[in-house]
Parts: C-alpha cells; sequence; structure tokens
C-alpha cells in the first residue's frame, strides 16, 4: 500500500457512502512496514494511551477517507469531520464531494443526506451493523482498543505508533482482516484509522485539526431532528 501514487477521485454521495460503510469492518498491509513492539512495551503504551484519552470528554477532528480498491486505478477520496462526547456520543458528518451525516448516541443510530441543499433523514438500514461500526469508532475514540477481547491486539512504532487489530472471529474476518490504529504523539488521540478489507482493498481515515474538550451541545447528537443540528465550522 506504502510506496504507490495513485491520483485521487471524487464519487457521487451514494457509492462513496456506501464504500466508507462497507469498508469499517480490514492481514495488515500498512503495519507490515513497521517494526514491531515488544509485549511488555506494548501493554505499557496501552496503559498509559487509556490514561490519557480518559481525559479527553470532547473531541471535535477534520477528516480524509482515502479508498483503495484493487478494482479502480485510483483513490477515492471524501472530506469531512468527527465529533465525539462521551461516554456515547458519535457523528461522522461528510461534506465534500457529497453532504452526508451518521450520529451514535447512546446506542441508537441515525442517518442523514443532503440532496440539493436539503437534508433528509433516511431508514439507517441494517442498524446492528451501524451500531457495530459506529461502537467501534466511539470506543477507540474513548481508549478502549479491546474492550470486549474481540481482537489479537500487537503494536508497531516508525516513528509513531500502531495499533494493530487483529479479530479472532473467523467470520469477522470474512468481511475485515484488520484495523491500525495510529496513536498521536500525545497519546490521547488517534491519526489515522486503517481498515484492511483484503490484501489489495483498504481505506485510511486520517484525523487533523483536533479540538479537544470544547463543550459540545447535546443536540449535535440529536437524531430526532428532520436535519442534524449544524455544526460551526473550524
Amino acid at each position: 500500500m506504502i510506496g504507490t501514487t495513485q491520483k485521487p477521485v471524487r464519487l457521487t454521495f451514494g457509492i462513496a457512502l456506501f464504500i466508507f460503510l462497507s469498508s469499517l469492518f480490514s492481514v495488515p498491509g500498512f503495519a507490515l512496514e513497521l517494526n514491531s513492539i515488544p509485549q511488555e512495551q506494548l501493554n505499557q503504551i496501552l496503559l498509559d494511551a487509556e490514561k490519557n484519552f480518559k481525559l479527553v470528554e470532547t473531541m471535535k477532528t477534520l477528516l480524509t477517507q482515502e479508498k483503495n480498491i484493487s478494482l479502480f486505478s485510483e483513490t477515492i477520496v471524501s472530506k469531512g469531520f468527527c465529533i465525539f462526547k462521551r461516554p456515547g456520543k458519535l457523528r461522522l458528518e461528510f461534506t465534500d464531494p457529497f453532504k452526508s451525516a451518521l450520529m451514535f448516541n447512546d446506542n441508537r443510530v441515525y442517518k442523514y443526506e443532503n440532496f440539493n441543499g436539503d437534508w433528509k433523514k433516511l431508514d439507517p438500514g441494517n442498524k446492528e451493523i451501524l451500531g457495530i461500526i459506529m461502537n467501534h469508532i466511539t470506543a477507540w475514540l474513548g481508549g478502549r482498543f479491546n474492550e470486549d477481547n474481540l481482537y489479537e491486539i500487537s503494536g508497531f512504532s516508525n516513528p509513531g505508533v500502531t495499533i494493530l487489530l487483529t479479530p479472532k472471529s473467523n467470520e469477522f474476518k470474512k468481511f475485515i482482516l484488520s484495523f491500525e490504529l495510529g496513536l498521536n504523539k500525545g497519546l490521547n488521540g488517534l491519526d489515522y484509522i486503517i481498515i484492511n478489507e483484503t490484501k489489495n482493498n483498504f481505506t485510511k481515515i486520517r484525523f487533523h485539526n483536533d479540538i479537544l474538550n470544547e463543550k459540545l451541545p447535546d443536540n449535535l447528537f440529536d437524531g430526532s431532528l428532520d436535519a442534524p443540528h449544524p455544526v460551526e465550522p473550524w
């Protein structure tokens, strides 16, 4: 995956959202190029990270998603933002090239799509799968990397720290081979998530311009409204 240069391409909302959701369920392509961290050292890193992540009550961060599919010669790029609030609130919103929003609020999932400037509330479809996806991201942002003991966990460095999560379930591996979580320098947030669906298909989500512990009203995650509550740009 690393070392190949591909031209970014933009997709319509329907295709890109499908790709994003299907990808969030990924043999470790990126981590194989890094240096393995000894288990004792990794255990300490995880303890330190969990302690630091717990100090983050809220987070706003911009995101760039890069989707690589073996059938396509170009990387599919979309941009947006993520907001998080403890203990169980998450909002993922794409702003370019389409506008859509997913919200996870106290174990319930809500979905919106923007058509020609108007927001429409949609049936989220497979709520169980979406719930698992959103719950995973919420847990990781809270520093809980293997809360339900679902993964074999290992670590790599070069020079930052990457946590590799490999599903223990063979059924799960039919959809995702592994997740890679890049910890930031302060060990209090994520720089990126990589989802390896197959050996040649992967998605990388980069986070940047983090704003921590800013007061965030609960209505930003309110899925009972006809449209998602607007978020001030940063």
